[in-house]
């Protein structure tokens, strides 16, 4: 069971950095009940329902469902993006307009229980907490503080390799299986074909910094090291933290990535899979989807187990989207209503049709989900789940932990300090 961390200076601080993108429904907070007897509820996602991405349009679906089978609740979405929600959600509660709904990145869930965004669900969900709970893939202890159920998850993801088959067909080359072959296989990518990048990790401090630490996390554990300790302490100062970093060093010294990976996201090496300038990605599996519909692509983009060497592929980090009732919600009970919709199978399963995993373990039992034409892709990255997964590493100071990481891995791989040095001072940072 979690334990509450307290760090309020954090989520202040964090608060204090938000900029907020447009919204794409209604504005503010609950309105509670209206006159004509609907509660007016908001969400408040990542996701968006106007977008041409097939996870917004699985959240189209699921609300547009919600609200026609509801004669006293309504929802609306308000869409902000993932680098700028966890900041304005903090700012916005602590005045007392934020959502009534809300999704939580796993990873950033410490930070908002303690930031008291949300509302603990037993007391509203009941004997219906416990049904979802029994029914998850995802362990509910990554969403249990101080004994108290916060959030339900609703996704599961993991990091896995991404690769051109069509390209590698045109080089002549196999899937890789160890990590020396991978940066063989990567450099020959950029030599023999028309990508500007073999395997891309972005080294950008923006977007959380979340596309290097989704990387260095596992690299750090397949070396046979952790990056926090049981008391939330930095550990990753240490030999294994050194051989992550000579793993991103040897891609970019073979050329499998140049200096642009200095400014790319997350979502800039998506986009450039997508764009077909990129052959090779470790990106998670809940944006395969996005990246198959850029043109000419489709199908030529495979998923695979990252390699590591001879005795298995690299660890992966086991993380997810969650959704909660919001502090300042008027009318909790409406606001489960829309969850349990939401985490129901039928809403899984259309989740699952964009390429998202379901965190509920029923759906995969079910005739509409084997009817689905990624089904076998979908249990097969869930069998991976299982056999090599690790809980994502979680603080309530995840940002502070993310921007010293990226930090020391710029430093290492692209200026030329030495590594242990870089991810010692990124150690006194972070635990300063």
């Amino acid at each position: 069971m979690r334990t509450h961390l307290t760090a309020r200076r954090a989520a202040v601080a964090l608060a204090a950095a938000v900029a907020l993108t447009v919204p794409l429904a209604a504005c503010g907070t609950s309105s509670g009940a209206e006159p004509g007897g609907t509660s007016q509820l908001e969400l408040w996602t990542f996701l968006d329902p106007a977008s041409d991405d097939a996870r917004g349009k699985a959240l189209k679906q699921v609300v547009e469902g919600f609200n026609a089978s509801q004669d006293d609740v309504e929802v609306t979405v308000r869409s902000i993006n993932y680098a700028q929600i966890d900041a304005e959600v903090i700012r916005a509660t602590s005045s007392g307009q934020g959502p009534d709904i809300l999704n939580v990145y796993s990873t950033q869930l410490a930070t908002h229980v303690d930031a008291g965004t949300l509302q603990p669900l037993a007391d509203v969900a009941g004997a219906d907490l416990d049904t979802l709970k029994d029914d998850s893939i995802f362990p509910f202890d990554g969403v249990t503080f101080d004994g108290e159920v916060m959030s339900v998850p609703w996704e599961v993801r993991a990091w896995m390799l991404w690769y051109r088959q069509d390209l590698l067909d045109q080089i002549g080359a196999s899937l890789p299986t160890t990590s020396a072959e991978l940066v063989d296989v990567a450099a020959r990518l950029v030599a023999e074909t028309d990508v500007t990048t073999g395997l891309a990790i972005g080294f950008s401090d923006q977007g959380l910094g979340a596309d290097f630490v989704e990387k260095f996390i596992p690299f750090t554990w397949a070396n046979g090291g952790e990056v926090l300790d049981g008391a939330g302490e930095p550990v990753f100062a240490d030999d294994a933290g050194v051989a992550a970093l000579g793993m991103m060093a040897d891609l970019h010294d073979a050329g499998a990535f140049g200096d642009e990976a200095l400014s790319m996201t997350a979502d800039d090496v998506v986009q450039g899979v997508a764009a077909g300038t990129i052959a090779m990605a470790i990106e998670g599996t809940q944006r395969v989807g996005a990246a198959r519909a850029g043109d000419g692509i489709g199908d030529n983009l495979q998923v695979a187990p990252a390699p590591f060497d001879a005795s298995g592929p690299l660890p992966t980090a086991v993380a997810g989207q969650t959704m909660g009732i919001g502090a300042n919600s008027a009318d909790p009970e409406g606001a489960w209503k829309f969850i349990e919709y939401y985490t129901s199978v039928e809403s899984a399963t259309a989740f699952a049709e964009a390429g998202v995993l379901p965190s509920r373990s029923s759906v995969y039992d079910t005739d509409a989900f084997s009817a689905l034409g990624n089904a076998d892709e979908l249990r097969g990255w869930r069998e991976y789940i299982a056999e090599h997964g690790r809980a994502e590493v979680t603080s309530t100071r995840f940002n502070e932990l993310s921007s010293a990481l990226v930090s020391a891995g710029q430093k290492a791989v692209f200026q030329g300090e030495d590594p242990l040095a870089a991810l010692t001072a990124a150690a006194s940072a972070y635990g300063g």
